[in-house]
């Protein structure tokens, strides 16, 4: 899949003559960043474009088993099972395979 570029922005400030927006644009966002002055507005803006970090990708979601849920064992107490099996576990009660089983789920 191909990259996607995008763009982010920040306005940081006014326009000047010795090319104060774009030291302040480099020096925040990188050599790679642009600067852009408006000077259609009073006073003229100045606006820093950068590409924008990319967000860390989602955790990976591992499955385990808790054992047999009952009927004083539910989705809370399955729960509780998981977190204390699996470190920041969770779960629920399913009976879609047949028996009631407790499904954990943790990140992994």
């Amino acid at each position: 899949m191909p990259k996607v570029e995008a763009y982010c922005s920040e306005g940081i400030g006014l326009c000047g003559k010795q090319n104060e927006c774009e030291q302040r644009c480099h020096a925040s966002h990188g050599p790679g960043s642009r600067v852009s002055c408006d000077y259609t507005i009073n006073p003229p803006l100045c606006t820093c474009y950068y590409d924008c970090p990319e967000p860390p990708p989602p955790p990976k979601v591992c499955n385990g088993g808790g054992g047999l849920c009952t009927i004083t064992c539910k989705d809370q107490c399955c729960s509780d099972r998981c977190a204390t099996k699996f470190n920041q576990g969770r779960g629920y009660c399913d009976n879609s395979a047949g028996p009631w089983l407790c499904q954990c789920q943790y990140p992994c």
